[in-house]
């Protein structure tokens, strides 16, 4: 039954609008190397309101296929924070504090946030004005600072299990990162455009010293010890030879 209570309850639902600062970031990440310590990233208002956004650095490492992140002040930002008008363009000058001296790949990452406007408390309070929520906004850009010497090597296993599935798992033997974005699993034997025995989409970095694992499900019974991995990376494809028996 359709009540007073029920028509004023969908009236201000309908009433509210999520409100989010709209924000371009380009780069959206960035490469740094010896001789090659400074970069910029141009922040553009896209909005028709002013934001205030305050910039952090982290460091970024993994440890069991997990990430970690710490506040550092080894990355340099400026400025740290800053007011964008709707429509004007922000400059981040971003700099290391010492030039790198590692034999591997070192990462950071830059959170910009959006600094709540005045008289709100937290993230999706009622700050914007009355009747609209305000989503503050967050971006997260990777910063990585290559070694003297770049080394790209990786090490594949594919082991099968019980119920049909694939783990596919890949060890990073170089010395900077690679980001996986797709795996495609086929027979060793089989043609080029042949179905693709099981596949999957990921967006995972995996840094030097580190692993990185995926799980396919064909959707077959599938026979033989020999495979072939089509893998979409950030340096580009990747054909891969797989075998079962291979410890």
């Amino acid at each position: 039954m359709y009540s007073v209570f029920t028509g004023l309850l969908i009236g201000l639902l309908l009433s509210i609008a999520a409100r989010a600062a709209d924000i371009e970031v380009m780069p959206v990440g960035l490469k740094l190397a010896p001789g090659h310590d400074r970069a910029a990233i141009t922040v553009t208002n896209q909005g028709v309101e002013g934001v205030v956004m305050q910039v952090e650095t982290v460091s970024w490492t993994q440890a069991d296929g997990s990430d970690h992140y710490a506040p550092t002040r080894e990355l340099l930002v400026n400025p740290p924070l800053f007011t964008l008008k709707p429509g004007h363009v922000q400059v981040l000058r971003i700099g290391l504090r010492q030039p790198p001296s590692g034999e591997r790949e070192s990462a950071f990452r830059l959170l910009l946030r959006e600094v709540p406007p005045a008289g709100s408390t937290r993230v999706g309070s009622n700050g914007g004005g009355q009747g609209k929520v305000r989503v503050l906004l967050q971006i997260r850009l990777p910063v990585y600072v290559e070694p003297a010497k770049v080394i790209r090597d990786q090490q594949w296993q594919i082991q099968r299990s019980n119920d049909g599935a694939f783990t596919v798992v890949v060890t990073n033997t170089g010395t900077v990162h690679m980001v996986i974005s797709e795996l495609t699993l086929r027979a060793a034997d089989a043609a080029i455009n042949s179905p693709a025995l099981a596949s999957i989409k990921a967006s995972t970095a995996v840094f030097p010293g580190q692993r990185g694992s995926w799980v396919l499900h064909p959707q077959t019974d599938v026979e033989g010890l020999h495979f072939t991995l089509d893998v979409a990376t950030d340096q580009g494809p990747q054909n891969v030879a797989l075998d079962l028996g291979r410890p």
